[in-house]
């Protein structure tokens, strides 16, 4: 990366830009704006890169195929069968085909934080676009007290601890090379990680909401770089406290991203174990016989190791 300089507009003390520049709305944002913006937000993470409407398993003959893709291609070999044979035939779904949804609405609430952020910033600013490679979202910033403005660039994270502590300094030379190759800047940069979710469960006041990252001699990573926390940038964006947001997306949710794991659980618990009977997994004492099932995850296919010899 080339040479950083430290962007000139104006900071605090501590390298923080000024407080002046982050003034919140004089009103807070409309409840019908805040829940189209929400609803957007869902229906893109519910989009693949085409615009496509991902398809929702919902069906229990569904939702036993998916668990039984996963219980064979994900299982570990030793772990797996060593756990499953101790259970219940009819609890494996649940043990598994419901953990396995809540993992994949993690991952799409991941995204939804990035598409609210970038709505909610249209509801208050002009020039605010999807960002690139690192950055999830740019815009433009002119406060009154510094007319020249800011642009500023984002990454956003669901958690804290969705960055490691080695990766943060790399996540942060990252995103500034984003400010760093446009050719189109005409004012300073401000590159900000932004926190969606509270940090141990608590949201950081409003006046503390920003910081900057330190390596272990005390430096920042980057004079240029920012971490917003919840407690921070909902209330900079909208008005309103974290918690506000977060109650208009609960109100929809279940519309978007629903547990169907759980809704028919018994029928699928019931489908399951008699496929998994059909499938010759189950042992005398009517659960999963370890062996059989540690045959299952190690399959192996004449193809497989053709591929596997020709990276020898």
């Amino acid at each position: 990366m080339p040479h950083i300089k430290i962007q000139q507009y104006p900071r605090r003390d501590d390298f923080l830009a000024a407080d002046e520049l982050f003034a919140p709305p004089r009103t807070a944002l409309h409840p019908s704006r805040l829940s189209d913006a929400v609803k957007r937000a869902f229906e893109r993470c519910l989009t693949d890169k085409t615009g496509t409407r991902i398809t929702v398993h919902a069906t229990p003959e569904e939702l036993v195929e998916r668990c039984i893709a996963h219980l064979t291609q994900r299982s570990d070999p030793i772990l797996s069968p060593h756990f499953l044979a101790q259970c219940e035939i009819e609890e494996v779904f649940d043990l598994d085909a419901i953990a396995h949804e809540m993992q994949r609405h993690r991952m799409r609430i991941g995204l939804f934080y990035q598409y609210l952020l970038v709505e909610l910033l249209r509801t208050r600013f002009r020039t605010v676009s999807d960002g690139k490679r690192e950055g999830d979202v740019e815009f433009e910033l002119t406060p009154p007290s510094f007319p020249r403005g800011v642009r500023i660039f984002m990454s956003v994270k669901k958690s804290s601890d969705t960055v490691g502590g080695q990766d943060v300094g790399g996540m942060i030379r990252r995103l500034e090379s984003l400010a760093l190759e446009d050719k189109n800047l005409t004012r300073p940069y401000l590159c900000v990680v932004c926190y969606a979710t509270p940090s141990r469960g608590v949201i950081t006041s409003y006046e503390h909401g920003r910081t900057m990252r330190r390596n272990r001699d005390g430096y920042p990573y980057s004079p240029n770089c920012e971490v917003w926390s919840p407690g921070f940038i909902f209330p900079y964006v909208t008005g309103l406290p974290a918690v506000h947001v977060y109650r208009a997306a609960l109100h929809v949710v279940g519309e978007y991203l629903p547990f169907a794991t759980l809704a028919c659980r018994q029928a699928c618990g019931r489908l399951l174990a008699r496929r998994l009977a059909e499938m010759q997994l189950v042992g005398a004492n009517g659960k999963i016989d370890p062996h059989a099932f540690l045959a299952l995850v190690c399959e192996q296919r004449d193809n497989e190791i053709a591929v596997d010899d020709e990276h020898e």
